[in-house]
């Protein structure tokens, strides 16, 4: 199903799909509720919540209209609770060694001011060069994949260091905050600091979720340093409407430079605005790889690659790997297969993506499936345990908030998240061995 038909089917059919996509969210929520480590403010009800309820919603939608089958919507069902009821049983268990192993690799002695700086130092080297030589991703004229091609690795290096920084400001404000129980002129000064840095940081990265990705990693540091994750209603009403005046900023300025919609006109919500219309396109898009792969079991047409290429990928660069194997590897993404199978003309970077249902489906069929599900969960738990140990620690805090914002990809695209995850490992690691050097001690093994 093209993506003009499902539009067609959707507003056509508009009270059918909000309630079936608002029913899920619902259900999805509850579903996650008690083991979010910051509470409604958590990062996982976006990526788990809100992404795949509204998915699942239109799949729902899709499957009552008779554009999918039951055996496609029984996958996914199947897939949907191995993954929540496998993530809530291991988020009931502590990970002790997994937290030893964090601790031991990553986090230095003391607040790890030094560290700190480095990492703020080499952030602002890497945003310059990004501005330099890339550009500002929310004025990029086509889309900010395009735009980073040949800067990937800078970029992401960029990004996982950003919501450190943001998370460790945020916690040096808190802190000097609790100690006097008022803003001082430090306090205040730090707060500017912080200000810019989220500003700046998801302007440059250009991404409609970098706003509230940078605010996510100031909620969720906090719950971690001050043990108490619960927050007031106003703030979570507040960070809702700054992201989504941001999501229709970015929009906005998107649509400025495409030369193809000066002058347009919203086609299926006559009345609105084109930057309104596009904000509920885009959120539509959560399901985009849904409703291209399960009508018609287009699913089943598509290819993949070998499983090792498919994970490497991620770590050295889709160019890099082409010409290692001598083939395109994008070509193989199951999220962008979707878009190309109904678009073969489509040349720009980017896609959906492949969320690990369908990933898990293609790569690992009926039986391989639902073990690699089990091992997402698994991870993700894992991850999330660090989140519960860092009351107090400056540096633990803020470096289990990023890791923790950054694992919650491999729910929507596998083998990207898995690279994140391993980002944050490396980059940290380095970062300990030659600041211990630098203090003349060896880090602790």
């Amino acid at each position: 199903m093209s993506d003009f038909d499902f539009f067609i089917d959707f507003f056509n059919n508009l009270p059918l799909f909000l309630s079936l996509m608002a029913a899920m969210t619902l259900m999805l929520y509850l579903s996650i509720k008690r083991v979010a480590p910051a509470g409604y403010l958590d990062p996982i009800h976006f990526y788990w919540t809100f992404t795949f309820g509204s998915a699942y919603g239109v799949i729902l939608g899709l499957f009552f209209l008779g554009e999918i089958d039951l055996e496609l919507v029984s996958m996914i069902t199947l897939f949907g609770l191995i993954f929540i009821l496998s993530f809530r049983f291991f988020a009931s268990r502590p990970k002790i060694r997994f937290r030893s192993f964090f601790e031991r690799l990553l986090i230095p002695q003391g607040e790890g001011k030094i560290e700190f700086t480095v990492v703020l130092i080499v952030y602002l080297l890497i945003l310059v060069l990004v501005v330099a030589f890339v550009g500002v991703g929310m004025f990029a004229e086509t889309n900010r994949f395009e735009q980073n091609r040949g800067f990937g690795p800078l970029v992401r290096v960029a990004d996982a260091l950003r919501l450190f920084v943001v998370a460790y400001v945020s916690l040096m404000v808190v802190k000097r905050y609790r100690r006097k129980n008022r803003f001082t002129l430090d306090t205040v000064a730090l707060s500017i600091l912080l200000i810019l840095l989220i500003v700046i940081g998801s302007v440059v990265n250009g991404a409609k979720f970098a706003l509230l990705e940078a605010i996510y990693a100031v909620v969720v540091a906090s719950a971690i340093f001050t043990s108490k994750p619960r927050f007031r209603l106003w703030l979570a009403l507040s960070v809702f409407a700054s992201a989504l005046a941001f999501a229709m900023l970015v929009l906005s300025a998107n649509l400025n430079n495409d030369a193809s919609t000066k002058g347009a006109e919203a086609t299926y919500m006559e009345g609105n605005s084109l930057v309104v219309e596009r904000l509920v396109l885009r959120i539509l898009a959560n399901a985009d790889k849904y409703y291209f792969s399960l009508p018609n079991h287009v699913i089943d047409k598509l290819k993949t690659d070998n499983v090792v290429v498919a994970f490497v990928t991620p770590f050295v660069g889709i160019g890099k790997m082409s010409s290692l194997v001598g083939y395109d590897v994008s070509e193989y993404s199951i999220g962008r297969q979707t878009l190309m199978y109904f678009y073969p003309d489509n040349d720009v970077a980017g896609g959906p993506t492949s969320h690990f249902d369908l990933f898990a489906y293609k790569y690992f069929g009926w039986f391989g499936g639902p073990l690699f599900v089990l091992a997402i969960s698994f991870l993700l738990s894992s991850i999330m345990f660090l989140t519960k140990c860092g009351q107090g620690k400056v540096f633990y805090s803020s470096l289990a908030a990023a890791l923790w914002l950054r694992s919650q990809a491999v729910i929507l695209e596998p083998t990207v998240g898995f690279s994140y995850v391993f980002d944050i490992f490396l980059l940290f690691f380095i970062l300990k061995i030659v600041c211990a050097c630098f203090r003349g001690r060896p880090a602790s093994p």
